[in-house]
């Protein structure tokens, strides 16, 4: 629901100072009558916001005036034309007063195929308050007079970590999105919204339109722009694919086919151009909405904007019963798991003392990113691609204060050259790897790796080809390892191996290389020892790797960028911790994934077979190993696909429907 109000009264001075003085004065979140009242009451006028007005051409920007663990408050300023994304705020609460300008809410109505389309759009003028309990969707915009800025102060309780983004449509949504499921039909869930369950279900249009029986396909993701995922849900131009276009299609069949996307909104891209990741979730989408949009047969789609919080074996019935945070059940006559990465660990559970207001747990959570300053001096934890992610969207022209990033070994992703070269012949090393006369253990491949390394370069090849060589036997190579073999992998090989294959686009690297060599960014070997926290910033001291010497820093924000969090019984998708509890699933000993059968049927913890139980994307790193990439997830959504279909006709003509 949106409310407005009037100008505020005149009366006494009631700025900022007294607005955070009364919200700190409450002890929990704010609710929507408290945020009306104390907002209407608060004379603010553009002198009392002007510290925090910053005018940007690329973006409207969000400068961060309190951030406590109940609330925070925020001043936006918007330059002539610029304006949000369609989102709603996940729940929290919104309030909202145009201090200076004019502002255009519009409004935005759900539909079935998860996008948007627009519904009525209203003008606030200065002093006008806007109120969203958490529900609405809705975008912003600067309409006011050609130059003038438009300046806001956000109050949002619980504090905003990301906004949910939307995908407007104009067009009607496709029948199939419309349509009731047959009582006959089989039902296939997917629980996962991001690449690997949008291609599944894309994969699943695309096989089963010509299915003997009716089919009902139900997709469960609570973010609401289907094909994104965490990875490519940002807003950020800057953060670039790490695979060139040309290696980047969704189909395994159809090698070109993200390619031709790309080129019809820029005719000048070549296939070996690192592109914006946002571009590619666009693509996605676009994917699976063309396969909608085309003759359906028997099929009907459903996609569910909620979070499923239950999944058990059915009682009554073969199949699988899924229950959502709603309250919504329904009954799956196979179900396939696509789940993302984990959030990271927290890094600081036994390490911090004080508010954590500061500790930014999740580096997706983009917004309180965003409205970090470039004055304010900033922790990173963790050196991988995830902490470049969060060093693009700190990076500003203005900044001053430091960047400082911390890891065990100091290690940075090495780059991308700019001309992706021909993969290497490794094959004959992979057949000796692959010898069952011969133990593999990891010794042996980092030894004979460098050997095949130093080979290629006395022929003029880059290590590059070598790694890129390997990545089709990758699985199988796992598989040849025991258990040891791999935790041994696991803490002394793995950050080498990391930063070889999962390599930074060419323009990031150049970047970041320009940040350190102005000495804005620092990367450091050494661990942390303990954090203490007061509301203005984190006091932190940090052991330097290599011997005991110790180092402090005051920043004013921690940000845990040391990649996503591991799967068992305490810390994986809380859906799957009474499964793993119960013995219905298993998961590897090392925190990696599900266990599963080579075509990615779950394990029990007997090694039982669930024949209607899939999983596909990140939780079969346990087989293997690479399950992060477009190459490998395009090739599971296919078999998930295509396996999910044969078990469910196969039951139909089973029993005699």
């Amino acid at each position: 629901m949106t409310i407005t109000a009037p100008p505020c009264p005149t009366g006494p001075l009631r700025g900022l100072r007294w607005l955070i003085k009364e919200l700190d004065a409450r002890a929990d979140t704010v609710d929507a009558a408290t945020a009306q009242r104390l907002l209407a009451d608060a004379n603010l006028t553009e002198q009392d916001v002007a510290p925090y007005v910053e005018r940007r051409l690329d973006a409207y920007a969000r400068r961060c005036v309190v951030h406590r663990e109940s609330y925070e408050l925020l001043v936006l300023t918007w330059g002539p034309g610029q304006g949000s994304a369609a989102h709603d705020h996940a729940g929290s609460l919104c309030g909202l007063k145009v201090v200076q300008g004019s502002l255009t809410e519009q409004l935005y109505a759900p539909g079935p195929d998860g996008q948007v389309r627009p519904t009525t759009a209203t003008r606030f003028a200065a002093g006008q308050i806007i109120i969203d309990p958490g529900a609405v969707v809705h975008a912003l915009t600067n309409t006011g007079t050609p130059g003038q800025l438009l300046v806001t102060v956000h109050l949002y309780s619980p504090p905003l970590p990301a906004i949910r983004r939307y995908a407007i449509a104009s067009s009607p949504a496709a029948p199939l999105f419309l349509r009731e499921a047959s009582p006959k039909a089989r039902v296939i869930a997917i629980l996962g919204g991001g690449f690997t369950g949008t291609m599944t279900l894309a994969n699943l249009l695309r096989l089963g339109r010509d299915a003997p029986a009716p089919l009902h396909f139900v997709m469960i993701d609570r973010q609401p722009a289907v094909g994104e995922g965490v990875a490519y849900r940002t807003g950020d131009a800057r953060h670039l694919l790490n695979v060139p276009a040309g290696k980047m299609s969704a189909w395994p069949d159809r090698p070109d086919d993200f390619l031709a996307f790309a080129r019809a909104c820029d005719p000048s891209v070549g296939p070996g151009d690192f592109l914006p990741r946002r571009l590619f979730g666009q693509y996605v989408r676009k994917t699976l909405l063309d396969l909608a949009g085309a003759p359906d047969g028997r099929v009907s789609v459903e996609l569910i904007r909620d979070e499923a919080t239950s999944l058990a074996p059915a009682s009554s019935a073969p199949g699988w019963s899924v229950t959502t945070a709603a309250g919504r059940e329904l009954h799956a006559d196979l179900a396939v798991v696509t789940l993302g990465h984990r959030p990271p660990n927290d890094e600081l559970a036994h390490r911090f003392k004080g508010p954590r207001n500061r500790f930014v747990a999740d580096p997706w959570s983009t917004l309180v990113l965003s409205q970090i300053g470039p004055d304010e001096p900033v922790l990173l934890l963790g050196s991988g691609l995830t902490a470049v992610d969060a060093i693009l969207t700190l990076d500003r022209a203005d900044r001053t204060a430091p960047l400082t990033v911390v890891s065990r070994r100091g290690l940075v992703p090495l780059p991308h050259t700019r001309e992706p070269p021909a993969t290497d012949d490794v094959s004959r090393l992979v057949a000796q790897w692959l010898d069952p006369s011969m133990p593999l253990t990891v010794r042996r491949l980092v030894r004979t790796l460098r050997e095949a390394v130093a080979s290629a370069a006395a022929r003029g090849v880059d290590w590059r080809p070598v790694v890129d060589g390997l990545r089709p036997s990758i699985a199988k190579l796992w598989r040849r390892l025991d258990p040891a073999e791999r935790a041994r992998f696991l803490r002394h090989v793995r950050p080498f191996w990391e930063v070889h294959r999962h390599r930074m686009a060419p323009e990031v690297a150049d970047r970041i290389g320009r940040l350190r060599d102005s000495k804005v960014l620092e990367v450091a070997a050494g661990t942390l020892l303990s954090s203490v926290a007061d509301a203005d910033g984190v006091d932190v001291t940090l052991r330097c790797r290599g011997g005991s010497a110790t180092r402090s820093l005051r920043v004013a924000w921690v940000v845990n960028c040391t990649g996503p969090g591991v799967h068992d019984r305490r810390s994986t998708h809380p859906i799957l911790r009474p499964l793993l509890e119960a013995g219905t699933l298993s998961a590897d000993a090392l925190g990696l994934g599900l266990c599963t059968d080579d075509k990615g049927r779950a394990l029990t913890s007997g090694g039982e077979t669930h024949p209607d139980l899939l999983v596909a994307g990140t939780l079969r790193k346990s087989t293997l190993w690479e399950s992060t990439a477009v190459p490998e997830l395009r090739e599971q959504a296919r078999v998930a696909a295509e396996l999910a279909l044969e078990t469910v006709l196969g039951n139909r003509r089973a029993q005699g429907d």
